[in-house]
């Protein structure tokens, strides 16, 4: 292989090469609470839209929010504590306990915060285009995570997931375009 090929390859996979918003020294499948958000695909409207300071929720929202609901029957050991959906994104907080394994005989290793997330996101995205007649819809890449440290920024998240409806025209991912297929 010449010298030039391995050099253009090194830059083509760096290129493509996604940063990781993990932490390195951090076992993502070790007990605690964890704050999550998902957004839709270019932030799309799919999930419902926001009255009177309330969420109300789309077929698909209805499904995100059954299939977020089931979690624990896939992960014995989960447990799971504020959520809620909005019209382009979800929150949620997760908890994953000693306990937590996959709902399958033969799996050994503990199930990942990413592993969680993704089968989530992979089981609404499969219902959503089946049932609610979105074939398009689709969730962005990865998500966003926080380790919740104590007592204290646990309460705030709870507080924020519980009134992020009522924020929802302050919301950083607020947009004003039309609903996406609802």
């Amino acid at each position: 292989m010449s010298n030039i090929y391995q050099k253009k390859q090194r830059f083509v996979d760096q290129r493509w090469r996604r940063k990781t918003l993990r932490l390195n020294v951090r076992d993502y499948s070790a007990p605690g609470f964890y704050y999550i958000t998902i957004c839709t695909l270019d932030k799309t409207l799919w999930l419902g839209n926001i009255a009177n300071d309330e969420i109300c929720l789309s077929p698909a929202g209805r499904i995100v929010q059954s299939v977020w609901e089931s979690l624990p029957q896939r992960f014995p050991g989960l447990g799971l504590d504020g959520f809620v959906v909005m019209p382009n994104h979800v929150h949620g907080i997760i908890l994953l306990t000693e306990h937590l394994r996959y709902n399958r005989p033969g799996q050994i290793s503990k199930p990942t915060l990413s592993k969680i997330v993704d089968t989530y996101k992979g089981a609404a995205t499969y219902l959503i285009r089946r049932t609610a007649g979105i074939p398009d819809f689709s969730w962005q890449k990865s998500c966003y995570d926080i380790i919740m440290r104590n007592e204290r920024a646990l309460h705030r998240t709870r507080r924020y997931i519980a009134k992020n409806p009522e924020r929802w025209i302050a919301d950083r991912f607020y947009t004003r375009d039309t609903m996406g297929n609802m």
